[in-house]
């Protein structure tokens, strides 16, 4: 054995880490809340706590002698990981870091004096703070929780009206009752997936976003790479290295997201962990030829880590979408899953459900991963998939 690792959270996305881990050698103690967690089923250990619970998980990680701390997929625990590196010594994520990383206020106000390009923003706790603020920008706007993820409580609006209409539900995800409003930066969305190692950040994937038609917030596809001027990619790859290595970032996995208006990438938001859906496990490996989790596991174990050269493969990673209604069948599936045009595809609902239009991440209805090695293959398999896969209703 390597060592012994302590991974906070054992959900259904952790467990390409925690398999990983025990790949390279690892002894893996996972923890989570649910006794039920899909990621017990491949630890070496399972401990049932509240991955709130700083003191508890120290308790257990002095016990057990771990040698590092893995998170990922969750902002929530992030600060978690960092509380225990720090309380332990060990290589990782320390808590200032942590919180420019999972709060958007304090993420913004640490760049504030830099020149990367962001949208205007407030902090608000009422309706009429927002108001004044979209009042001195103009509409569209933003609303959204300065701690979640997954969309939840984001909301895109377009007038007061709007404002007053989805602010509450906007704070009801907040955790000091206060939220962001941002200036809407109209644009080409795009997702950045980065590997720090020893505080120098590298791009290691791009991808193009698009949204549901009626939900501008909640992303239907994520296509790497995008369609975009080589002049473009490159200074969004600059501005994304940047800013990681700006909020001091030393060894980890982050996730980003900008917006490009007039050829220039507006920070939307970045985390400090990998994105979901097997984006920080499959799809980062296929399109950069680059391991993240091996590398940072290299790393926090206090190897010296040097990045393979790169590829440039092509992925598509897209969220399935049916009309709402009764569910009677699902057609296709096996035949999507013989025919090799998905490296992987799942649904989050049966024949007997009633499915509804998505209003965050995880209210998607199913996906599907496409992987080649040119943009034009992967949307042919993706185009391919989607006639392939059908539902009957009721």
């Amino acid at each position: 054995m390597r060592g012994t690792a302590l991974i906070i959270g054992g959900s259904r996305w952790q467990t390409d880490l925690i398999r990983r881990a025990s790949e390279l050698g690892l002894r893996t103690i996972v923890t989570d809340i649910s006794e039920q967690a899909p990621g017990r089923d491949f630890a070496d250990e399972f401990i049932q706590i509240d991955t709130n619970d700083h003191l508890g998980l120290l308790e257990i990680a002095r016990a057990k002698q771990i040698s590092l701390v893995l998170a990922d997929q969750s902002d929530r625990i992030v600060p978690t990981a960092a509380f225990l590196n720090e309380q332990l010594g060990l290589d990782g994520i320390r808590p200032d870091t942590a919180r420019v990383f999972t709060d958007k206020y304090a993420m913004r106000n640490a760049l504030a004096n830099s020149r990367i390009a962001m949208p205007f923003y407030a902090e608000v706790a009422n309706v009429e703070e927002a108001l004044k603020a979209a009042r001195d920008w103009g509409y569209p706007a933003i609303l959204k929780p300065k701690n979640s993820q997954s969309s939840f409580g984001v909301f895109k609006v377009d007038d007061e009206q709007a404002v007053r209409q989805s602010f509450a539900a906007s704070v009801r995800e907040s955790r000091d009752g206060k939220i962001l409003i941002e200036e809407f930066i109209a644009g080409t969305e795009v997702t950045v997936e980065a590997l720090s190692i020893e505080g120098t950040c590298t791009v290691l994937a791009i991808s193009e976003k698009e949204h549901y038609s009626f939900n501008p917030c909640v992303a239907r596809r994520l296509v790497y790479p995008p369609r975009l001027a080589p002049k473009i990619l490159q200074t969004i790859t600059e501005t994304a290295e940047r800013v990681v290595n700006a909020l001091g970032l030393q060894d980890g996995i982050s996730h980003a997201e900008y917006r490009v208006r007039d050829d220039m990438p507006y920070l939307v938001e970045v985390a400090a962990r990998g994105g979901g859906c097997h984006i920080a496990s499959v799809i980062i490996n296929h399109v950069s030829g680059v391991d993240a989790y091996e590398l940072l596991i290299a790393r926090l174990l206090g190897d010296k880590v040097e990045l393979p050269e790169r590829l440039q493969r092509a992925a598509n990673l897209e969220f399935l979408d049916f009309p709402p209604g009764q569910v009677k069948a699902i057609r296709g599936l096996d035949l999507v899953r013989a025919s090799g045009l998905a490296q992987e595809i799942d649904l989050e609902f049966c024949p007997g459900d009633t499915i509804k239009a998505p209003s965050d991440d995880k209210s998607r209805l199913g996906y599907f991963i496409s992987l080649g090695e040119t943009r034009d293959v992967v949307d042919e398999k993706a185009a391919r998939v989607k006639e392939m896969v059908s539902v009957e209703y009721e």
